[in-house]
Order: structure tokens, then sequence, then C-alpha cells
């Protein structure tokens, strides 16, 4: 049996910014996929049964009444973990209060933002280790 790559969704609006972060995941191991909208992205996550790891998400999205992308992707797998990356502060206790594990702001470069990523997939494993 092979190794199991984490499954990472990245959702931003900027095309530039989902090539940078799925090439950057990619060569950190992982197994990403990339949406343009949270729509896309909730579709997916429901065909692959909530079997996702983490998630980055854009700040503008995340903020969304509309989809509440969080709120909805919690509801299909509560374990999977949500990194929003905003323009400003002003949003991060609505969003934090939305679900999201992890809020940072930009500027931030790939290379920490799969750093942040990678903590929130183990701050579990690391937790249940010391436990027993």
């Amino acid at each position: 049996m092979g190794i199991v790559k984490p499954r990472v969704f990245i959702i931003q609006e900027n095309e530039d910014a989902n090539i940078m972060l799925h090439g950057t995941m990619w060569l950190k191991g992982c197994e990403p996929h990339t949406f343009s909208n949270g729509k896309e992205c909730l579709e997916k996550m429901s065909q692959l049964e909530g079997k996702v790891d983490a998630i980055i998400i854009s700040g503008n999205m995340a903020s969304d009444r509309n989809i509440m992308i969080i709120t909805n992707i919690k509801k299909i797998n509560n374990d999977t973990k949500i990194l929003v990356i905003g323009d400003n502060d002003s949003d991060k206790t609505r969003i934090l209060g939305y679900g999201a594990d992890e809020f940072t702001q930009m500027p931030i470069s790939p290379e920490n933002v799969a750093d942040k990523t990678f903590m929130l997939i183990s701050r579990d494993t690391i937790k249940q280790n010391r436990l027993t």
C-alpha cells in the first residue's frame, strides 16, 4: 500500500494564486484540487464523501454570506481543517466564528501557506500522541 497523500482543496478567486498554491502543495506531496468558486468545492467534497484534509480559502470567499462555504464544509466533514487567507484583519472574527481553524493575512508566501496547512493537518495527531 502506498503513502496516502493529504487531500487539500484550494479556493481562490485569483487564478494565479490557485496555480501557485496548487503547484506548491503538489511539490510538498499533497493531492491538491483547485476551484474558482465555493459551489464547485462543495460538489467535489460531497463526491469524495467529505474526505478532505484541509481547505485553503480566500477571505472574500469565506466572507460570502450567500454560500456560507465554511459552515457548509463543516457540515460535510467537521474534521476538515480550514485556513483562510484574508486581505485585511477586519473579517477575522466573523470568519473564525463561521468555523475556520486559522486566519492569516496577505502578504504570505506559498511556502508559509503550505507550512500552516501541514500544521493544521497534524494538530489532531499531535494531540492524540500526547494523550497516549
